[in-house]
């Protein structure tokens, strides 16, 4: 059944957030999506939006007025952008946007951001991670990275994935006032127009090896399922979670069923 209100979902022109958004479609769902690219999806409601960019948010935030039952963050960038740009789409785009939108999605409704197993080790950056959370202006946050790439300890697109994760949880603590649950979906390597720039990012080897483990990369629309299961929160006592959506990757790795 079709949730109340329309899902604002970003990175809704491509890739996982094209798949995602067609899944919501034919499950009865009005969807708007924001990207920076156009969408050729004539069945959503779809706005140009540079989250790199808090003006061209706030242009675009002036026209959604809400309610929304549900806020899907979807969009996110390799490092081949460049290590700025990949921190302001992947982290501090997605809390800009967020905490504009908030009160503007409904009580009982849903946030599900889209991370990355690459954020699967956020506890050894925890510290680092809380300082810059604790950063609310969008350009001081920035400003705060470029201070601190050099001794973060890990790449721009790790610390961005595992800063997505931290938030998650952050925020589910706010929702909890307005039954608003919040959990994040953290994929491998999936078959999207940018999975050429992850390999070139790990190394070809290293990403094949990855891939070889479960037989097969993901296919957008297997990430999608678990973001529409979320977005629809059908798991009512889920909330704050990281949530591995690998096809048994980690488990492969971790477990030694992978050898």
């Amino acid at each position: 059944m079709a949730l109340e209100h329309p899902i604002l979902l970003t990175g809704g022109a491509s890739g996982v957030g094209e798949a995602t958004a067609k899944q919501l479609l034919a499950r009865g769902h009005k969807v708007v999506s924001l990207d920076i690219k156009p969408s050729t999806n004539p069945d959503i409601t779809h706005h140009h939006c540079d989250l790199s960019d808090p003006a061209s948010i706030d242009g675009v935030l002036a026209d959604l007025t809400g309610p929304y039952s549900s806020v899907l963050n979807v969009a996110g960038v390799p490092m081949a952008v460049g290590n700025e740009l990949t921190m302001k789409v992947n982290y501090f785009g997605l809390k800009y946007f967020t905490e504009k939108v908030w009160d503007r999605i409904a009580d009982g409704g849903t946030v599900v951001n889209v991370a990355s197993i690459a954020g699967n080790n956020w506890r050894k950056r925890r510290g680092l991670l809380m300082e810059m959370m604790a950063i609310e202006d969008f350009d001081e946050g920035v400003a705060w990275w470029n201070k601190n790439e050099e001794t973060v300890g890990t790449d721009a697109y790790t610390f961005s994935k595992e800063a997505v994760v931290v938030y998650t949880m952050r925020l589910a603590g706010k929702g909890l006032a307005r039954g608003i649950r919040v959990n994040d979906v953290g994929p491998g390597p999936v078959e999207t127009p940018i999975l050429p720039d992850f390999t070139n990012d790990v190394g070809a080897d290293v990403m094949q090896s990855m891939i070889d483990v479960v037989g097969r990369s993901a296919q957008p629309s297997d990430i999608g399922e678990a973001l529409v299961t979320l977005a629809e929160g059908q798991i009512s006592w889920l909330n704050g979670q990281h949530i591995i959506v690998d096809g048994g990757l980690m488990a492969g790795l971790s477990s030694g069923w992978s050898k």
